[in-house]
């Protein structure tokens, strides 16, 4: 990998990772990857026996949050695919007698998921469970960064005081969105367009260090110190004006991180952490942690705020190979991860919309285990769509072959990528209670497989 020396390149670098960190969190929730440590049907289900007994039905409600999707359509039992519409962001399926399984698709329109980039890319989502996984779900569309209402949030902060502080990262959200800016030193000024109205702001330090492998050297960050400022008007200037001082007081500590099961022929493992402040945004911590992790000083936190951890390995014979556990925690705890047994898969056969052979034996039973694949491709210098598909355990009642339905007869849905298309896949198998899509809330450990490659469309 490239280093970054600059300030333009360090916001680069920590904006990857970031980015890494945001995309795993929310594709995990529902079943997929498709990110650079985590990249997030018509066919294979089947109706299973009654639920509700009698003539009853059985009534489903699925939530779709975020971003307003261009299309959305439903599937009951085995019958196919057909439109449907969004009532307050929410559908209502109902399943005759004798009938569990469903589907829901829905397509999200084009994204830049940063806001420094005009990349964007439109995501097609199919879900796939039983009422035997529960009748509440919810997914999401994800939305651009800064489209809403933005003030100047203008500041200067010194952690000069912290020796190995290298660049500090300021970010202010409030729930309607989230904004950040890098400084490439350790003090300076710094003018964000951030959300408009009270916004809670987290300063951070961070050391970066260069680690040599073999083909070079790669980059890693870690929070060193952090300042948190609440209720800050926006616009406005921060701390009323007065410099961000850091002091010995604001330094973080450490709690230990351990692994167990790392399967045979895998390196050693590493966690990316995140943390979550409490609905009003999230912010990095560390990238590649081994031993331990950063906590933050108690001025720094709030109620409601979480550390979100991100556990891999992989395969050294194999890089598209890989284990991930991912848990969240309230409080800053030591954290042990357990890794699921590897699973080894070439991929499917190369066709506009593959079927994915998903042949594993690793988790027990059918609780929360979901199956997920996706596909990604370029359409433009600076678009690409996805499409990912989930299904429950439940959904598949014994089947092991995932297939990407085509849903292009439906307006607003997106075409299979035409011969020659480069495609990159993912296809994961994971279990734990906030890969279901339930709307319950649950952020409980998921633990995951998968494998990744790509092919060429015949």
């Amino acid at each position: 990998m490239e280093s970054h020396r600059t300030v333009s390149g360090h916001n680069v670098r920590l904006r990857r990772i970031e980015r890494g960190y945001t995309m795993s969190r929310a594709l995990l929730r529902v079943s997929l990857l498709a990110g650079a440590l985590i990249w997030v049907a018509g066919c294979g289900g089947s109706s299973g026996a009654g639920s509700g007994g009698g003539n009853n039905s059985t009534t489903v409600t699925f939530t779709i949050t975020g971003g307003t999707p261009a299309a959305v359509a439903t599937k009951i039992g085995s019958g196919s695919f057909a439109a449907a519409t969004l009532t307050a962001g929410k559908l209502t399926l109902s399943l005759p007698s004798g009938t569990t399984n469903f589907a829901v698709a829905f397509a999200c329109p084009a994204v830049s998921l940063r806001p420094t980039s005009q990349a964007q890319e439109a995501i097609e989502n199919v879900f796939q469970a039983s009422t035997l996984d529960g009748t509440s779900f919810s997914q999401s569309c994800p939305t651009a960064p800064g489209t809403g209402t933005t003030g100047t949030l203008t500041g200067s902060v010194d952690a000069s005081a912290i020796p190995v502080a290298s660049f500090l990262d300021i970010n202010a959200g409030n729930g309607t969105g989230q904004s950040s800016t890098t400084l490439g030193s350790s003090s300076g000024s710094f003018s964000l367009a951030a959300p408009a109205g009270t916004d809670r702001v987290e300063v951070a330090a961070y050391s970066s260090v260069q680690v040599s492998v073999s083909n070079g050297f790669f980059e890693t960050i870690s929070l060193v110190a952090a300042k948190s400022f609440s209720s800050q008007t926006v616009p406005g200037a921060l701390n009323g004006g007065n410099t961000v001082v850091f002091s010995a007081a604001d330094e973080t500590t450490l709690e230990p991180l351990t692994y167990s099961s790392v399967p045979s022929g895998y390196g050693a493992p590493s966690t990316l952490v995140g943390y979550e402040m409490g609905g009003q945004g999230a912010f990095l911590i560390a990238s590649f942690a081994t031993s331990g992790y950063p906590v933050l000083p108690a001025g720094a936190t709030q109620s409601g705020d979480s550390y979100v951890f991100t556990a891999s390995a992989q395969n050294t014979s194999n890089a598209i190979e890989r284990v991930v556990v991912t848990t969240t925690s309230a409080s800053a705890v030591p954290e042990s991860f357990a890794f699921p047994t590897a699973w080894s898969y070439a991929g499917p056969t190369p066709a506009a919309l593959p079927s994915f052979d998903l042949s594993y034996t690793g988790f027990s039973g059918k609780t929360d285990v979901h199956n997920g694949v996706g596909m990604t491709w370029v359409t433009g210098s600076t678009t690409e769509n996805l499409v990912a598909v989930t299904a429950t355990e439940n959904y598949l009642n014994g089947s092991t072959t995932l297939a990407v339905p085509d849903l292009s007869n439906l307006t607003g849905f997106i075409a299979p990528p035409a011969s020659g298309t480069d495609v990159v896949w993912t296809a994961e198998i994971s279990q734990g209670s906030s890969s279901s899509g339930q709307s319950s809330g649950s952020n409980g450990t998921v633990t995951t497989v998968l494998n990744t490659g790509h092919y060429k469309v015949p």
